[in-house]
């Protein structure tokens, strides 16, 4: 009988570098696995104090309010009416009337009266008659008028100041 002669390699040990890289895998598991258990229960503990805080306030009772007087009720509506003012858009039509040598000293708005006040101040008073022109220009002002101008010195420099009243339209 002839003899058989198997051709194959031989087997090979793993290397140092791969042993290493296997035995840190596994320390690291064996440190993760209590770690994701211990984590899966504070989980479930959370959930459970969760469940139990949602189904507490559904059935907490309904507190009932006494009836508004109609003085209060007055109050609320003119707070509300102040709130809904559309501020933003009137200050962005005073920013565009603003010029570079002016400078706003008192910003007053009046809500109940839909009036604003403003005092400037600046280096001519031609320049504050030109900002009179320039906010009657804007489309949501209206009734601008110079309440009273005067001279007066800012820091060694003579200023004039312009108290100013306009009206909005929102």
């Amino acid at each position: 009988m002839p003899v058989l002669d198997f051709n194959h390699a031989a087997g090979r040990l793993p290397g140092p570098v791969a042993c290493a890289l296997g035995l840190i895998l596994l320390l690291l598991l064996l440190v993760l696995v209590p770690l994701y258990q211990h984590l899966n229960q504070q989980n479930q503990v959370l959930q459970q104090q969760w469940l139990a805080r949602q189904s507490a306030s559904r059935s907490a009772p309904v507190v009932q309010l006494a009836p508004i007087s109609p003085a209060l009720q007055a109050e609320l509506t003119q707070a509300q009416a102040q709130i809904a003012t559309p501020w933003l858009p009137l200050l962005h039509d005073l920013e565009r009337a603003q010029q570079a040598e002016l400078y706003w000293m008192q910003l007053a708005p009046d809500a109940k009266r839909k009036l604003v006040r403003m005092t400037v101040l600046a280096h001519k008073r031609q320049q504050g008659w030109a900002l009179v022109e320039r906010l009657r220009q804007q489309a949501s002002l209206a009734a601008v008028k110079l309440n009273s101008s005067e001279s007066t010195e800012v820091n060694g420099e003579r200023m004039t100041s312009l108290q100013l009243e306009a009206a909005w339209q929102f």
